[in-house]
């Protein structure tokens, strides 16, 4: 069976998809993934088939404007740059996903595409399934993640009533470019929304993270929304796509008091000087020792830094995080994930997206503080990260993190709703 995973965003939205590459080529399908140009090689390297699909999200997050909206903190900073990406791409986008799809069994979609994948999928007569990666349907409980705080305390009707409000402003934002493209399909216009569609459709969308992170969600939603958990990499895929860690640098993060994990992930922090200096004046009043990940962020990797820092190109999550005491990241799922299932009290310095929501959960959940990347400054950083490490906090991590999901089984999940769509069922 041939299934196509059309992809775009940054490498947080492409890791789980490849995990579910590699679960269902392991049964034997040929898979085929459109992912963003920058992340063709990184998605070859774990031995799946790889074609562009979308523009290159990391590039708009390091223009000018983009390092401007990213220090602002705020998602609707950085919307009208996404949108106006999203125009001058949208017919190159549309030709590639339908480039990836055409010929497909079935199609495996994502947030970000679920949209044009529904269209291409009614026209050719191919069954679709999507995964989300948070919660993007309406509930009575969170609100859609990068806009309203989540740290208001909103009524159930007034949360439930705002998701009315961002179907509306979704029909906006993605109208256009979704009659265009219906119109290359010779499919007829529709004022539908995407969640009516899918509906219609009949199109399983499954939440692809763990249930326990938002209490009560599962239950409102029941199986029409149903979780299937985070989907991981295993250790062996994690080394050929380069999450490894230097015998050397293993060896020091083993050696001595146990460190605190800094790291952005794949947010692109261009001006680093000051963030850099910061957490070396901190880390060195609190006694820590601190690993910092530069990933994607311009950190030089030879900067001058004392003796209790050391900064690395990228380290793997899965083989540094038991040897930390706590961590203070993006707060990506991914991430948020990976940190509190490893046990570990977690800051989370948002900056924008989903990850407002993932900072606030780690704080209603008892599980570390929320620190927005906007307002972050020495004292404030000093005043979370010293909360973070009282011993209340490991506590109340060590008793949640059992409530989580392994992470080894929802790829396997996923693969089994996709090969029961595929076959009718």
């Amino acid at each position: 069976m041939k299934i196509s995973i059309p992809l775009t965003g940054t490498r947080g939205d492409v890791q789980p998809a490849v995990a579910l590459a590699l679960e269902l080529q392991g049964r034997g399908h040929d898979i085929l993934v459109g992912a963003p140009p920058n992340l063709v090689d990184f998605v070859k390297s774990a031995g799946i088939e790889a074609v562009p699909c979308g523009p290159d999200v990391e590039k708009l997050y390091s223009s000018e404007k983009g390092q401007k909206a990213l220090a602002a903190g705020s998602s609707f900073k950085l919307m009208p740059m996404v949108a106006q990406q999203m125009a001058e791409y949208a017919e190159q986008m549309d030709d590639e996903m339908i480039g990836v799809c055409e010929g497909a069994d079935i199609v495996v979609s994502t947030l970000l595409t679920e949209d044009r994948a529904q269209s291409i999928c009614e026209a050719m007569g191919i069954p679709l399934v999507t995964k989300h990666p948070f919660p993007a349907r309406k509930n009575s409980l969170y609100t859609l993640p990068g806009g309203i705080p989540h740290s208001w305390n909103l009524p159930k009707p007034v949360v439930r009533g705002s998701w009315t409000l961002t179907e509306k402003m979704r029909g906006v934002a993605f109208g256009k470019y979704l009659k265009s493209l219906r119109r290359k399909l010779d499919l007829p216009p529709t004022k539908d929304s995407i969640e009516t569609l899918l509906r219609r459709d009949g199109v399983p969308e499954l939440q692809a993270y763990d249930s326990a992170l938002l209490p009560g969600l599962a239950e409102e939603w029941g199986q029409q929304l149903p979780f299937v958990g985070f989907l991981t990499l295993p250790r062996e895929a994690r080394a050929k796509m380069g999450e490894q860690v230097d015998e050397d640098v293993m060896s020091w993060i083993k050696d001595g008091q146990a460190p605190v994990y800094v790291g952005f992930g794949s947010i692109p922090i261009r001006d680093t000087g000051p963030l850099l200096r910061m957490v070396e004046k901190v880390s060195a009043r609190l006694g820590q020792r601190v690993p910092v990940n530069a990933s994607w962020s311009d950190i030089d990797p030879n900067a001058q830094v004392g003796d209790h820092m050391k900064i690395v190109s990228n380290l793997a999550y899965d083989l540094v995080f038991p040897y930390c005491r706590a961590a203070v990241h993006h707060g990506g799922i991914g991430t948020t994930f990976e940190s509190v299932r490893a046990k570990l009290p977690t800051l989370v310095c948002s900056i924008s997206f989903d990850q407002p929501l993932w900072g606030a959960q780690v704080v209603r959940l008892g599980l570390g503080g929320h620190l927005p990347f906007s307002k972050i400054n020495e004292e404030r950083f000093e005043k979370e990260l010293a909360a973070v490490l009282e011993p209340q906090v490991r506590e109340r991590v060590e008793q949640f993190a059992p409530t989580l999901d392994e992470g080894t089984q929802g790829s396997a999940r996923v693969a089994d709703v996709v090969e029961a769509r595929a076959a009718g069922a």
